[in-house]
Parts: C-alpha cells; sequence; structure tokens
C-alpha cells in the first residue's frame, strides 16, 4: 500500500471507526502478561494511532513505534502524550529502516503490517526486521491466513492485502527465526480479507 493511499485512510476515517483503534489484540496482550516477552528495546512496525506501542511503553518498554502515514504518527504522538508515556514515533518507510543504522531491537512487533506490504518490498522488508533484531529477540507477527482455496491477495480500497500460509511464514522466516507457538483469532469487521488472522511468536537464531 501506499503511503499516500494511507494518508487519505487516516485524514478520513474517525479514530473509532479504523478496526485496529479498537485493538482487537487479545494474543498480543496474552504474550506480554504471561511474560513470555520480556521488557526491553522494542519496534512496532506498522504502529498506527499508537495502541501496542502505548501498552508496550506501561509494560516497561522501550519503544519506537513507525508507520507510513503522517497522521497516523500524529494521532499516536497525542496518544501517547494523553497516556503520559515516552513513545518515539516516527514516520518512516517500514521496507526501508537505515535511519536506525545499527540498532538491534529484543522485541519486533507486526501487528498486521506485512499483509500490506508489497511484493515486490517484501525481501527487503523481512531483511530489515532480520538486520535489527539479534540471538534471542523476539518477533510476534500477525497476518491474515491463507487457505488453499484462496489466492495470495484480496483487493481492497487501500491497495493489495496479502494473505499467507503456514508454510509461507516458514518459508520467508526460517532462516533466522524459530516459530516457538501460534495462534488464531477470528477476523472482525464487514467483509475482512480472510475469515482468519494467524499470530506467530518467534526467536530469533
Amino acid at each position: 500500500m501506499t503511503n499516500s493511499k494511507w494518508e487519505q485512510y487516516y485524514k478520513k476515517t474517525p479514530l473509532d471507526k479504523i478496526p485496529w483503534q479498537r485493538t482487537q489484540a487479545d494474543y498480543f496482550i496474552k504474550v506480554i502478561e504471561m511474560g513470555k516477552v520480556k521488557p526491553g528495546s522494542a519496534l512496532d512496525l506498522g504502529c498506527g494511532t499508537g495502541a501496542k506501542s502505548i501498552y508496550l511503553s506501561k509494560k516497561g518498554f522501550n519503544v519506537i513505534g513507525i508507520d507510513i502515514s503522517k497522521t497516523a504518527i500524529k494521532f499516536a504522538k497525542r496518544n501517547a502524550q494523553k497516556a503520559k508515556v515516552k513513545v518515539r514515533f516516527i514516520t518512516a518507510d517500514a521496507t526501508d529502516l537505515s535511519f536506525l543504522n545499527d540498532k538491534k531491537f529484543d522485541f519486533v512487533l507486526d501487528w498486521a503490517n506485512l499483509h500490506g506490504i508489497l511484493k515486490s518490498r517484501r525481501k527487503k522488508y523481512i531483511a530489515e526486521i532480520v538486520e535489527h533484531t539479534k540471538k534471542g529477540s523476539k518477533f510476534l507477527l500477525r497476518c491474515f491466513s491463507k487457505d488453499k482455496t484462496q489466492k495470495e491477495f484480496v483487493i481492497r480500497p487501500m491497495g493489495l492485502i496479502y494473505l499467507f500460509s503456514k508454510e509461507d511464514i516458514r518459508n520467508f522466516f526460517n532462516k533466522h527465526f524459530k516459530i516457538l507457538e501460534t495462534n488464531k483469532s477470528r477476523s472482525i469487521g464487514k467483509i475482512p480479507p480472510s475469515k482468519w488472522l494467524d499470530e506467530y511468536l518467534m526467536e530469533r537464531l
């Protein structure tokens, strides 16, 4: 999805109508609350209006949240201020994290970002995640699920939404990450790209 489409979306959509503003993050919260990911440095890719970055900050994480939309980052900064937490929010393309230099994170969160990355940029996106993690770093991924009857993408007003099987995710990440556990959540919304979302907790090798 392009920056312009995300900007248009965030400018025209009321906050209470944005699905991810209402979180739907039961598994994410469970992972943190159960201590499966310990507090440390965290990178939130595609942070949107900052809900999960703010939550992590409240739990003792030192968080950088990035999003391609300037409007989303503006909302995120405002929300962090209201919550009285410190999060560094940056407008940036998640397929180019060169501004982070050689910084490594203890935890990287992709809560429904990968499936919006253009296929032509996917390898670069994955390479950036690898570049900015270290042995033992945790990576939590959520993406739309694909079964054998579905195509690899669906078209929505914001652009293409890609669907992924578990085999796809293993092929993308198995050279650098091991999957610790998986979870499946039902999608919300009137016409979701897929009925299910798959969630993967991984550890950097």
